[in-house]
């Protein structure tokens, strides 16, 4: 249900294009997946890791209850649209199941070898599912920073030649490539899957 209430503040949002990460933060802090997330740019080249999160657990004080928080990492060298994208694909990682998520430097030496490396349809295991959630959490953030009825007003600009592409991706502060997949006819349907299919 995470995704769902992400795309509900989303909506609450979408008058005020973009949508902001850091509101979307705090309502995952709100629905109590976490006490605290902060997103930190890192001097770290983004064809080898645009992004990460690591979720760690503090103390206030010596008898305090812990705080449950989340560091989101995103590549400095990224432009701001592929940052957006980067972090919204992270805050959908800061819902996954433990069997998701990567726990040991060798889990994450797989992953990595799996969305760097070549494609492979006989290697199984958690490697591949983790590789296979973090691209499609891609397209569920691109879900959550582009409303459905931001589409549609973006598609009737562009419907009447009044906005381009680039001009609705500054909007949106999204990369253009995406924005074309979302302003597509395809879209509606590839959504309801997002939303839908995977249980979300």
């Amino acid at each position: 249900m995470y995704l769902k209430n992400l795309l509900a503040a989303a909506g609450k949002l979408e008058g005020n294009m973009p949508v902001e990460i850091e509101e979307l933060a705090s309502e995952l802090v709100l629905a109590g997946f976490q006490d605290s997330i902060i997103f930190h740019p890192e001097d770290v080249d983004p064809a080898t890791v645009q992004g990460v999160f690591y979720q760690y657990t503090t103390h206030s004080g010596v008898y305090s209850a812990p705080e449950f928080v989340t560091l989101i990492v995103f590549s400095q060298h990224l432009d701001m649209a592929w940052q957006r994208l980067v972090c919204g694909k992270e805050l959908i990682h800061v819902c996954d199941t433990a069997a998701e998520q990567t726990n040991t430097e060798d889990e994450l030496e797989a992953l990595l070898d799996k969305v760097l490396g070549p494609l492979s349809t006989e290697d199984f295991g958690i490697a591949d599912l983790m590789a296979a959630k973090d691209k499609l959490a891609i397209y569920q953030a691109l879900a959550i920073l582009f409303p459905l009825r931001a589409r549609e007003e973006a598609r009737a600009h562009l419907n009447a030649g009044s906005r381009t592409v680039e001009q609705v991706a500054l909007w949106a502060a999204l990369p253009v490539p995406l924005v074309n997949l979302v302003v597509s006819d395809d879209w509606p349907s590839f959504y309801e899957f997002l939303v839908d299919g995977w249980g979300a």
